[in-house]
């Protein structure tokens, strides 16, 4: 058994249905046969740090009830979007769960005495979505970047929630969840869970390079590396991001594009 799917079972942490095994775990299986193929030299296992710390999100997203509005891939096995799908969403109340999901992991970060909560908030890039509820958490350590979640509560009930992730100082916004909502999208509640992890864990665990000018704009983390330009821009800002915790050493980049 690998070392992330024991911490798992034994933190009890555990997301109903298609979540029975955490994205981390299989992420951690995709790595190690990758390396025994001997294609792998350079790819970097999830470290048990990392996987207890994911298992306690989890187990604050179902103490909060976020496990009960899981669903699955409509899509896994390959099915044909058909083109009514796009644009439509029958059921834009699911999207709760990106909410639950962002606050689990506000509330794991505080427990565990990595930042506090604070009114500060300068934009340099500013979520495309308009105004929304911010919670800014400022990490301790030194060289690390605060991380910004904006929940955007729906408009109408034939809306979405959605959150926005943003870091640094001046916060340059990251990504937003669900990116769109429509069932000819929809990839399944384990794929949110997995981008809003993977999102804020690059922010806490020091892995993160962004640089945004008003020519260009490229963000690198051990998951993600975006580049091009982009739109809202109120000032350039650039910076490497340090780890929250101290004695933890931060993933490796993906390199540019």
């Amino acid at each position: 058994m690998h070392v992330c799917a024991h911490l798992f079972e034994t933190n009890g942490s555990r997301v109903a249905s298609e979540l029975e095994e955490p994205w981390w775990v299989r992420y951690n299986d995709d790595i190690h046969g990758v390396i025994e193929s001997g294609w792998g030299e350079n790819s970097s296992l999830l470290s048990p740090e990392i996987c207890v710390l994911l298992a306690e999100v989890d187990a604050e997203f179902v103490a909060e009830g976020g496990d009960s509005g899981v669903w699955p891939n409509p899509h896994a096995d390959g099915t044909y979007v058909d083109e009514s799908e796009f644009g439509r969403c029958p059921d834009p109340s699911r999207f709760l769960l990106v909410a639950i999901r962002a606050q689990a992991w506000v509330s794991v970060l505080l427990e565990r005495g990595w930042a506090t909560v604070t009114s500060d908030l300068d934009w340099a890039l500013r979520p495309l979505e308009c105004g929304g509820a911010d919670v800014v958490l400022a990490p301790l350590a030194d060289g690390a970047v605060p991380l910004v979640l904006t929940t955007h509560q729906p408009s109408t009930t034939e809306h979405p929630v959605n959150i926005s992730i943003a870091a640094g100082d001046p916060a340059v916004s990251l990504a937003s969840i669900p990116d769109c909502a429509c069932d000819g999208c929809d990839s399944g509640s384990a794929a949110l869970i997995e981008e809003i992890d993977t999102w804020i864990l690059s922010v806490v665990d020091g892995s993160l390079a962004v640089a945004a000018s008003f020519e260009h704009y490229s963000c690198r983390t051990s998951f993600h590396c975006q580049s091009g330009t982009v739109q809202n821009l109120d000032r350039s800002t650039s910076f490497t991001a340090a780890p929250w915790p101290q004695n933890w050493s931060a993933r490796s980049l993906v390199s540019e594009t």
